[in-house]
C-alpha cells in the first residue's frame, strides 16, 4: 500500500495549491479540519505523515498534532503556520513531537523535501516496529506462557490483563503499538520476590497487614528493574514501575507523581490489574466494575470509563464444555484446571496453545486432571487441536 500523506488547512486554496504542486510525487488525502482529520485517520489504515495547518478553527494544529501523536504515534508530524510566535513552535515540538516546523508561504521545494525526511522517518520507524514485532516481543510473549505455565499462581494472571488491556485501548481510540502486548504479559514478572502467602492472599482479595504491604509493594519496581535492561524496553518498564501507583499519588512507588504525571502505561495496568484481580477473587463482572467505582480515586477516570464501556463484551454466549482433544489455540479456558490434589495447573483466562494443550495432555493422560474443561470460543479462526 502506497505511504499517504494527509494535508490539513481550513483554507480551501492552499490545499488546492497542494494538490497542483505535489499531486504527482505523493499519495495523500486532505482535511478542512481537525474533526475531518481525525475521521480521515479514523477510516483509513492511517497516515505516513501529516502535514497541518496551526491557526484553525475549534482546534488549532497543536492540538490536531498532538492528538494524532496519541492515535497514531507512528505517523510523522509537520506543523506550517504564519505565526513566526517563538511560543507556537515550543508548543508544537512539545504536545506533538514535531518533525519539522515550516513558516508559511512555503515553497513547494521546501515542503516536499521536508515530506521527503518525513518519509524517511516513518519508514525508518516502520522497519525498527517490524524488527520488535517479530523478536522482542514474540520472545517476551513466549517467556510469558512459560513463566504462567510455570507458576500460575504468580504469573498465571497475563491473558486476562492483556485481554482488557487491548480492549480499553481500543475503546480509547488508541492505535495499538508493539510494547502493548509484552507490557501486559510481562507486567507480573517481578512477582518472583513475593512469598507463596502473600500471593494467594492477593489472588483471594484479601487484606494484606502493613509489612506485607511494604513487601508486595516492592515487586513493580523489581519487574522494571529487570526489564530495563533489555534494549528498547525502557517504556515498558516504566509503566510496570507504577503500575500500582493511584491516580490520587498514593500507593507505590512512593514519590510526588500523581494524575498524568503517572506514566500512561501505569495508568492502564492499574486499571485493568485491579479489574483482573477482582475477577479472580471470585467477584462477577458487575460486582468487580462496582469495586472499582468505589475507589475510583485510584484510577484515571478516562480509562475507567473507557473500561466500563467494554465489560459488556463477554465471552458467555460462546462458551462450551470440551474435553482434551476439543481444545482448539486461541479458545479461552473460563475456568482454573487443577489436578486431583489442588494444585493449580492452568489459571482461568489462558489463551490455549500448542504448549498448553501438551501440558494438559499430558496430566489428563495420567488420570490427574477432570475433564470436561470450560473455554470459551474466539470470533477469530482457531487451529486443529491435538489428536494426542
Amino acid at each position: 500500500m502506497a505511504e499517504r500523506v494527509l494535508f490539513v488547512d481550513d483554507e480551501l486554496n492552499v490545499l488546492s495549491a497542494y494538490k497542483r504542486a505535489l499531486r504527482r510525487r505523493y499519495s495523500f488525502d486532505t482535511a478542512c479540519s481537525g474533526r475531518e482529520a481525525l475521521e480521515k485517520l479514523k477510516g483509513s489504515d492511517g497516515y505516513a505523515v501529516i502535514v497541518s495547518d496551526m491557526r484553525m478553527p475549534e482546534m488549532n494544529g497543536v492540538e490536531l498534532l498532538s492528538e494524532f501523536r496519541k492515535r497514531s504515534p507512528d505517523t510523522v508530524r509537520i506543523m506550517l503556520t504564519g505565526n513566526s510566535d517563538q511560543q507556537t513552535a515550543v508548543d508544537a515540538v512539545n504536545e506533538g513531537d514535531i518533525f519539522r516546523f515550516l513558516n508559511k508561504p512555503c515553497s513547494p521545494q521546501e515542503l516536499a523535501a521536508a515530506i521527503d525526511g518525513a518519509l524517511d522517518r516513518y519508514r525508518a520507524r516502520s522497519a525498527e516496529r517490524q524488527v520488535l514485532e517479530q523478536t522482542v516481543k514474540g520472545s517476551l510473549n513466549a517467556l510469558s506462557e512459560v513463566l504462567s505455565l510455570a507458576n500460575p499462581e504468580a504469573f498465571g494472571r497475563a491473558p486476562g490483563i492483556r485481554k482488557y488491556m487491548l480492549a480499553v485501548l481500543a475503546q480509547l481510540g488508541r492505535q495499538k503499538e508493539w510494547w502493548h502486548e509484552p507490557l501486559a504479559m510481562l507486567c507480573q514478572v517481578g512477582h518472583v520476590i513475593l512469598p507463596e502467602s502473600i500471593l494467594e492472599k492477593v489472588a483471594k482479595g484479601a487484606s494484606l497487614g502493613s509489612e506485607e504491604r511494604d513487601v508486595f509493594g516492592q515487586y513493580p519496581e523489581v519487574g522494571a528493574e529487570l526489564l530495563s535492561r533489555i534494549p528498547r524496553m525502557e517504556v515498558v518498564a516504566e509503566s510496570i514501575r507504577y503500575q500500582e501507583k493511584h491516580f490520587d499519588g498514593s500507593g507505590f512507588p512512593k514519590d510526588s507523581r500523581k494524575g498524568d504525571q503517572i506514566p500512561f502505561g501505569g495508568r492502564l495496568l492499574k486499571v485493568t490489574l485491579d479489574f483482573d484481580r477482582a475477577l479472580g477473587a471470585g467477584l462477577n463482572v458487575e460486582e468487580a466494575i462496582a469495586r472499582l467505582r468505589w475507589n475510583r480515586k485510584y484510577y484515571d477516570p478516562d480509562i475507567l470509563s473507557a473500561l466500563e464501556a467494554v465489560i459488556g463484551m463477554s465471552d458467555a454466549a460462546q462458551m462450551m464444555e470440551v474435553d482434551v482433544h476439543g481444545l482448539l489455540d486461541g479458545m479461552l479456558l473460563q475456568q482454573n484446571i487443577s489436578t486431583r490434589d489442588g494444585r493449580l495447573l492452568v489459571r482461568k483466562g489462558q489463551e490455549v496453545s500448542p504448549t498448553l494443550r501438551k501440558l494438559v495432555y499430558n496430566f489428563w493422560e495420567n488420570d490427574n486432571i477432570q475433564v470436561p474443561i470450560l473455554v470459551s470460543q474466539p470470533d477469530k479462526p482457531v487451529e486443529k487441536g491435538m489428536a494426542g
